[in-house]
């Protein structure tokens, strides 16, 4: 018996898929600790598809069972056999369970205000009855007075609007719950109403929703109220303000327009968007969140975090600093329009600078761009139409293409280099350095500002056009003519710019 038991422990051969998982895991750990990977992102998509771990242990097993049977072939090999350990089970349930958690946690059900949050509410959904009522509340406000709504728990979207017009506040509360029993319907009706309390000239209004319960607030106010909103859970609608506007949407979504005072926003949730629209006061933005769309807006906008959807900005009249961990962006003014998000394209159209971009992976490309302009890119190609007056300009690349356009009638003087890349210009300037490294330095008409270009493995295109310069308003319709370059060039420079990007 115990020879039988030796040749049956010799027969056994682990599997592979215990160290590869401790691997993958001991490797995502580490990108976490040192900031490589973005943790809210991380748990919001191993929360969302770690059963695809499953399926990939699957194979793995699958793929062991395959080849033991191919091994079986030999007669000359032992046959062995490779059973899944204990271990193995344990890590898949603990990589289950911590996925089960991770995507709570990414939808903000299980932790809250710095602690454990468990959402009885989904019991009472499941086993209650649904109840629906309203509440309407009429209060007074001193003149040039502010109003505060803080719902640190509960569950419900805030509109408000400024177009009341006799002074005092009206509120509507659409409530929402679950009950069990009758006599709960009173109790949460009761909790579901907001608590009112006065701090000098500012109205507060703070909401107690419990687990699981609704309670949807649309607000008027006089135009001259400034607003402040923080919310756990639920959407924010301000419009019509003329006064300074604080919002934070720790899960939803944020919506601002004919706001007239400095507009702040924060969002701490990576599935949440910030609209604003028709702004007087410009507007602040932080956290980590998803999309943006700013749009006619006077006054500075400034843009520090995480969005990791895409940030659409249109007509900005004003300073830009956008600074996340994708890319940073600064402008002096946006007549046209910006796109900066995931795909492979950064675009800004008609902007004025200083303009500065730092960025990665991505094609930049910046048309009819005014003043002076700095570009910093990796892996990706640049491209620039310059629009009168130029500027300094100073365009860095690595592993990607240069191209530069500059208004036919402009002075300036240029500095250009490429490794492994070719150089082409449409001015009388010649080209020197050997077959890995060329260079071209000179001026251009009566000289001027300094055109700076610098690129590895890829190359440079520096030519002429009639550039529009750009308007007091919003820019029209830009209106472009290049000059001429010689075909068999052109072919040239097109096919190294596509191999650099």
């Amino acid at each position: 018996m115990q020879q039988v038991n030796f040749q049956m422990r010799g027969m056994r051969r682990g599997s592979i898929l215990g160290p590869l998982l401790l691997i993958v895991a001991g490797v995502v750990f580490f990108l976490l600790e040192i900031g490589r990977i973005n943790a809210a992102r991380f748990w919001a998509l191993y929360g969302r598809w770690w059963p695809l771990l499953l399926v990939v242990a699957g194979v793995v097993l699958l793929a062991e069972w395959a080849f033991d049977q191919y091994q079986l072939r030999d007669p000359q090999r032992t046959p062995y056999r490779r059973p899944i350990g204990g271990g193995i089970v344990l890590l898949l349930l603990i990589f289950g369970a911590v996925g089960v958690i991770g995507r709570h946690l990414a939808a903000g059900e299980l932790w809250n205000n710095g602690g454990w949050h468990f959402d009885s509410g989904m019991a009472e959904e499941l086993l209650g009855e649904k109840h629906e009522s309203d509440q309407s509340l009429d209060l007074a406000l001193a003149p040039g007075g502010s109003l505060a709504v803080v719902s640190p728990h509960g569950n419900g979207s805030v509109t408000i609007t400024g177009t009341s017009d006799d002074g005092l506040v009206h509120i509507a509360i659409h409530k929402q719950f679950y009950v069990q029993s009758d006599t709960e319907i009173d109790i949460k009706t009761q909790l579901l109403t907001p608590q009112v309390s006065y701090n000098g000239s500012t109205l507060n209004l703070r909401m107690r929703p419990r687990d699981g319960d609704i309670a949807d607030l649309t607000i008027t106010v006089p135009a001259a109220t400034a607003t402040s909103v923080n919310t756990s859970h639920g959407d924010i609608h301000i419009a019509s303000i003329k006064a300074p506007v604080w919002v934070t949407a720790n899960h939803g979504d944020i919506e601002l327009s004919a706001i007239s005072g400095a507009a702040t926003a924060r969002v701490n949730n990576d599935g949440s968007s910030i609209t604003a629209h028709s702004l007087d006061g410009g507007i602040a933005i932080q956290g980590d969140g998803q999309e943006l769309t700013l749009a006619d807006i006077v006054g500075p906008v400034t843009i520090s975090g995480d969005f990791f959807g895409a940030t659409h900005l249109a007509h900005i009249n004003g300073a830009i600093h956008f600074h996340t961990s994708r890319a940073e962006f600064q402008a002096e003014r946006l007549d046209g329009e910006a796109e900066i998000g995931p795909n492979p394209d950064l675009t800004v159209d008609q902007a004025v600078g200083p303009l500065v971009m730092n960025t990665k992976n991505h094609n930049v490309r910046l048309d009819r761009i005014a003043g002076d302009v700095s570009v910093s890119d990796r892996n990706g190609s640049i491209d620039l139409t310059a629009a009168p007056p130029t500027g300094t300009i100073n365009l860095e690349d690595s592993n990607g293409s240069v191209s530069l356009i500059v208004p036919e009638r402009a002075g300036f003087s240029v500095q250009a280099s490429t490794t492994n890349g070719q150089i082409e210009t449409g001015f009388p300037l010649s080209t020197q350095g050997g077959e890995n490294h060329k260079s071209v330095n000179g001026v251009v008409g009566s000289g001027g500002p300094l055109v700076r270009i610098t690129t590895s493995n890829g190359d440079i295109l520096l030519r002429k056009g009639a550039v529009q310069p750009l308007s007091t308003t919003p820019a029209a319709t830009p209106i472009l003519t290049l000059a001429p370059v010689r075909p068999d060039h052109a072919r040239r420079i097109v096919k190294g710019k596509d191999e650099g990007r």
